[in-house]
């Protein structure tokens, strides 16, 4: 990749148009959560602890989520199991038939066991509470959840992506 060399101003449009090339090696979170404050904190503990290796899609409801996960590609589901539509396991089951192989990271008010071990044991590759997660501890379980979809694909992909940028960039 060419180096780009930009002036370093109060001009926002050259600052984005030097990080562009970036944005291809990011993964995209897709938030689904009908709490705009919620979204908020998500998208500011990405920025602060991403290192600019995800990129913040949010969906407000989960037929929202649906629809933008057939335009594009999702490599991670945040998902709050209190949606308009749905609520609870009902939530997680909905996403996981959509997207079965797609990582979901659970982030919820939702404390009852029941439900936490309902969704884990269903696949969910995390299940954090909202009121008790930090930023640091958001995207460390982000990375753990695309690490453990990455060793679950075929023994030959694995060693190909280890040696593609986006892999080595995620897990350095």
């Amino acid at each position: 990749m060419a180096a780009v060399a930009i002036q370093l101003n109060d001009d926002v449009d050259s600052l984005e148009l030097a990080v562009a090339p970036t944005a291809k090696l990011q993964k995209c979170v897709l938030l689904i959560e009908d709490n705009e404050d919620a979204m908020w904190l998500v998208k500011y503990a990405i920025e602060d602890y991403g290192r600019g290796r995800y990129r913040l899609a949010w969906a407000s409801s989960l037929i929202d989520g649906l629809e933008q996960m057939s335009r594009s590609a999702i490599d991670i589901i945040l998902l709050d199991l209190g949606l308009p539509e749905t609520s609870g396991a009902e939530s997680y089951a909905w996403i996981r038939q959509i997207a079965p192989k797609t990582p979901v990271v659970v982030l919820t008010s939702d404390e009852r066991q029941e439900t936490e071990f309902a969704v884990t044991a269903s696949g969910a590759e995390g299940y954090l509470i909202k009121d008790q997660v930090s930023g640091s501890l958001l995207l460390e379980t982000i990375r753990t959840a695309l690490y453990k979809a990455q060793k679950r694909q075929h023994p030959h992909d694995i060693i190909t992506n280890l040696f593609s940028p986006r892999f080595q960039e995620d897990f350095s």
